[in-house]
C-alpha cells in the first residue's frame, strides 16, 4: 500500500509557512543508521508479481496564510493500465511522475501504448507490470504533439519510478530505483529527490536538525536515512541560506517498515516556486 502527499509554497515564500494540525508532535525521535555510500543493503526490492502498491488516502486538509500559500493534499494516482506488452514472465515495476512545470498534461506512452494521460504538474501514476528490457517511452499533449521519444531500461523483478522533469533544454525523463523498507516495525526509512531547476541545491530537514539531507543537487537521489516511527516537520531551504529562509515546511508521520521519498519539483519556473510530494511506499 502507497500514499501519496504534495505540498508546495508561493514564489516569495521565505519564512515559515502555514501546516496542517496532526495533534501532538513527537520530537524525540532519533534517526537509525545511513545506509553505505551506493549501497542499499538494508533496502528490500518490491516483488513485481503481486499488485502493489493500492492507494487508499484519507481526506484532503489544506492551510492557508497571508503572504504565502501552501497545502498538504493526499490523492488517488492517476489510473494506468496494469500490463504493457507482458509477453514473457521477466518483468519489472513501472509508475509515472509528471515534475515539469510550465507544460500542459502529458499522454505517456510505453512502447506505443498508452500508459497513463492527463498526467499533469504533481501526478503520478499507479504502479503497472511492464516487460524487463529496453522499453520506449513517448510524451505528448493532447494534441499528438511529441515533446520526448527515449528508452528506458525496466530491471527484472524490481520497481522504478519514471520521473518527468524540467531541464535546461526543455523536457526529459530521470528513472529512480525504488525500494522497499526493511528498517523494522520502529523504523521508517526516508530520501530526497531534487528535480528543481531553480533550486539546484538544497537542506532537507527533519525535527529540525535529527534527521538532514545537505547539499541535495539537481537530479540527485539520496540514499535512504533511518527514522524511528512518529511525526516529523519536515523542513525545505536552499543551500546558500542554510541557517534561515526555508522554503516551505510539511507534517509527516513515519511508519515503521516504510519507505518515503521526497520529490522537490518547480510548480513554475522562478525561483524558490517549488513544490514536494513524498510518496509512501509500503507492503501490503
Amino acid at each position: 500500500m502507497g500514499t501519496i502527499i504534495y505540498m508546495q509554497n508561493s514564489s516569495n515564500a521565505g519564512e515559515y509557512g502555514p501546516t496542517v494540525d496532526v495533534g501532538n508532535q513527537n520530537t524525540s525521535n532519533e534517526t537509525g543508521p545511513v545506509s553505505p555510500e551506493g549501497e542499499q543493503s538494508n533496502i528490500l526490492e518490491p516483488n513485481p508479481q503481486v499488485e502493489w502498491p493500492e492507494l487508499n488516502p484519507p481526506s484532503p486538509e489544506e492551510g492557508e496564510a497571508s503572504g504565502t500559500w501552501s497545502s498538504i493534499i493526499t490523492m488517488f494516482p492517476k489510473p494506468i493500465i496494469p500490463c504493457y506488452s507482458c509477453n514473457t514472465d521477466q518483468v519489472g515495476l513501472v509508475r509515472l511522475l509528471n515534475a515539469a512545470a510550465n507544460y500542459p498534461p502529458f499522454w505517456v506512452y510505453i512502447n506505443d501504448q498508452v500508459a497513463v494521460e492527463g498526467l499533469d504538474n504533481g501526478d503520478m501514476s499507479q504502479y503497472g507490470r511492464v516487460s524487463a528490457g529496453d522499453q520506449t517511452i513517448t510524451v505528448t499533449d493532447d494534441n499528438n504533439y511529441v515533446y520526448l521519444k527515449k528508452q528506458v531500461q525496466v530491471p527484472v523483478n524490481s520497481a522504478i519510478t519514471i520521473a518527468l522533469y524540467n531541464t535546461d533544454s526543455g523536457l526529459d525523463i530521470m528513472v529512480v530505483d525504488d525500494y522497499l523498507c526493511n528498517g523494522g516495525i520502529n523504523t521508517g526509512c526516508f530520501r530526497v529527490c531534487n528535480l528543481s531547476i531553480t533550486n539546484r541545491k538544497i537542506n532537507v530537514m527533519l525535527n529540525g536538525a535529527n534527521i538532514i539531507f545537505r547539499d541535495v543537487d539537481y537530479k540527485q537521489v539520496t540514499n535512504f536515512q533511518y527514522a524511528t516511527t512518529g511525526y516529523y516537520m519536515v523542513s525545505v531551504s536552499s543551500s546558500s541560506v542554510y541557517s534561515g529562509n526555508l522554503i516551505l515546511t510539511s507534517n509527516i508521520y513515519i511508519r515503521g517498515n516504510v519507505s518515503y521519498t521526497m520529490y522537490v519539483f518547480n510548480w513554475s519556473l522562478t525561483q524558490n516556486a517549488i513544490r514536494i510530494l513524498i510518496v509512501e511506499d509500503r507492503r501490503n
